[in-house]
């Protein structure tokens, strides 16, 4: 080989140690001034929001982005929620009473009727849920003052009657599948009955009352069923009393409902209602019967 051919071959084996070094040398300053931009947008976000050393932004960074992964692998629903449903039920009543004496009286009055009779209604339900534990408070209180048909011999009878009745339940979602559900419960019902009766006749006019307390077990059930979009059904039914504690009474709610949003939802439906009490041949049937409106907030 000639000297100009060994300095040749010499510039060639150079140039090909020389590339993978330039080639790393490159990569280096590439990361090196990757490296220094991630500085300089630290230390400007450190200035605007006011820390003096950049560390501690970017431990804070760290640590709420470590938070954040945290709560996007939290499973939904492990949280408790609540939600708060006051309702205008429009029922009619229809009241019978028999009293000790022998006397039937009966009551049969619209939802347009007993608005000139109500004295004071209140009407509300909350509930509470945690996984697939769930809770159901529900409230009825009624103060009407109304008039009915007595038994012969006298001409009117005035009847004021107050109706208070609390459910209280606790139960488990059997079926859990988003927007469709299916609960069980078991509880109990607080049910007081109050009258009085004013029954005037041509020759006498006679005062009759009855007052009693009762609290007996409730067994219930709820299903509910999208039906596409925003809209969803839902049924409920509850029979409680048995006789333990209390004399039977049952109920059965149904209900269409539209979600305004993640926290409000409105209902509307129809529900009826029937209670027995029985105090020392003093015996009160009552039935509430018509449509209802509502609206649940959640959080």
């Amino acid at each position: 080989m000639t000297t100009r051919s060994q300095f040749l071959f010499a510039i060639g084996l150079c140039g090909l140690w020389a590339s993978p070094a330039a080639a790393e040398s490159a990569a280096a300053d590439v990361q090196t001034s990757r490296q220094l931009s991630s500085v300089d947008a630290a230390t400007s976000a450190t200035a605007s929001t006011g820390l003096s050393d950049p560390s501690t932004y970017r431990v804070a960074t760290a640590a709420a982005a470590t938070a954040t992964a945290a709560s996007s692998t939290q499973p939904s629903g492990s949280g408790w929620e609540f939600a708060v449903t006051p309702y205008l039920w429009m029922s009619g009543t229809k009241v019978d009473i028999e009293t000790p004496q022998g006397e039937d009286i009966k009551v049969d009055e619209s939802f347009t009727d007993i608005l000139g009779d109500l004295k004071f209604a209140f009407m509300g339900a909350f509930e509470v849920k945690h996984g697939r534990f769930v809770s159901v408070q529900d409230i009825i209180y009624l103060n009407l003052g109304t008039s009915g048909s007595g038994p012969l011999g006298f001409v009117d009878v005035d009847v004021d009657m107050k109706l208070l009745s609390t459910t209280h339940l606790f139960g488990y979602r059997v079926v859990d599948e988003g927007p469709m559900f299916v609960d069980l419960f078991a509880g109990g019902r607080i049910t007081s009955i109050k009258v009085d009766l004013d029954l005037t006749g041509p020759l006498q006019t006679i005062e009759r009352d009855s007052k009693k307390t009762q609290f007996g077990p409730v067994i219930a059930s709820r299903f509910r069923a999208p039906l596409g979009g925003k809209w969803g059904a839902a049924i409920y039914g509850d029979v409680g009393g048995f006789g333990v504690g209390a004399d039977l009474s049952w109920q059965l709610l149904g209900t269409v409902q539209y979600d305004l949003s993640d926290r409000w939802r409105l209902l509307a439906g129809w529900r009826h209602f029937y209670a027995k009490q029985s105090k020392d041949d003093f015996d009160v049937r009552m039935k509430l019967d018509g449509p209802i409106l509502g609206a649940t907030y959640r959080f």
